[in-house]
């Protein structure tokens, strides 16, 4: 059976609405990212994301996780993959990217995810895409290079890579597969509870590597600037846009809801010009005008059917 939330945010515009909210909160994640790179250690950062997620959402789902103990049990290899793909070999991986490579390298490889998204559908789910879809994918991608590049294409020729480049792409590569994965998930299991299992095996998969990187290298400082970024990533992005998005993905299907990477692109540009200061330029407009075209394309799609429980 089918959640409630499903059923109740699954149609209409509830999805799209989700997925804009999901991408903008998900755009503050790169910009702490970005800023505490080597003050905070990367494992030890996505540690506490999660298990503040896990502790904040465990009082609302206790009652589900209790009763779908069976079923989670039964597909214990299915939420450890997840885990593995969305928090070690994704979100670690990311905040670890960004302490070696730039925001403007981050931003062109990001724009790879959707394309991988729609691969890993088509290989995992054999879900097929239309001509359409394919021409916003394009569409949008070069809109968010647009605004990368600053409207100029011969930046690509003094781009160099690193290995904070090859990270985040490894990072964004699992995150894609994580979505796809959610498809997988038997429709017992809602929303929240995907959540807060996907987390308890997060933390779990991360621990070892925290407790390493604590001893080896810098434990998490105990300082105000750490508390309130673990704060804001383990219940605004942990619970808040990660729930939203796993919502959007399971109304939409993988591949339709692969638009909100390049919305997140522009929302972390938007707050590069609110809070730094940037200004407003012609480039800026094009992008905005390219990623709305790519994104009304991509959204014409066939929506996949609902999950069922079998698997």
């Amino acid at each position: 059976m089918v959640s409630t939330a499903e059923q109740r945010f699954g149609t209409g515009a509830w999805p799209w609405v989700m997925l804009i909210v999901a991408a903008f909160v998900v755009s503050t994640n790169h910009v702490l990212g970005r800023y505490v790179g080597g003050q905070i250690p990367p494992m030890g950062l996505a540690f506490w994301r999660v298990a503040v997620g896990a502790l904040v959402l465990l009082p609302f789902a206790w009652r589900d996780l209790l009763q779908q103990r069976s079923v989670i049990l039964h597909h214990w290899k299915l939420f450890l993959v997840m885990a593995l793909a969305f928090m070690p070999l994704g979100n670690a991986v990311v905040y670890l990217g960004y302490n070696f490579t730039t925001a403007l390298n981050g931003g062109i490889i990001a724009t790879a995810q959707p394309a991988m998204t729609v691969f890993f559908a088509w290989l995992i789910l054999r879900h097929t895409i239309n001509s359409k879809q394919a021409v916003g994918i394009a569409v949008a991608a070069v809109g968010v290079l647009v605004i990368i590049t600053r409207g100029d294409p011969l930046t690509f020729g003094r781009l160099s890579f690193n290995g904070g480049d090859l990270l985040l792409l490894l990072g964004i590569t699992s995150f894609s597969f994580y979505s796809v994965m959610l498809r997988r998930v038997p429709a017992s299991i809602g929303p929240m509870l995907i959540l807060v299992v996907i987390q308890m095996f997060g933390a779990a998969t991360l621990l070892p590597f925290y407790v390493y990187e604590s001893i080896t290298y810098l434990p998490v400082p105990l300082t105000t600037q750490s508390f309130l970024v673990i704060a804001w990533v383990g219940t605004a992005i942990a619970v808040v846009a990660v729930g939203l998005s796993n919502l959007s993905v399971l109304a939409l299907g993988p591949a339709k809801a692969s638009i909100g990477h390049y919305l997140r692109a522009l929302f972390t540009a938007g707050m590069a010009i609110i809070i730094l200061g940037e200004t407003m330029e012609l480039f800026h407009l094009v992008s905005v005008a390219l990623v709305i075209v790519g994104v009304v394309l991509m959204s014409r799609g066939k929506t996949p059917a609902r999950r069922s429980e079998a698997t």
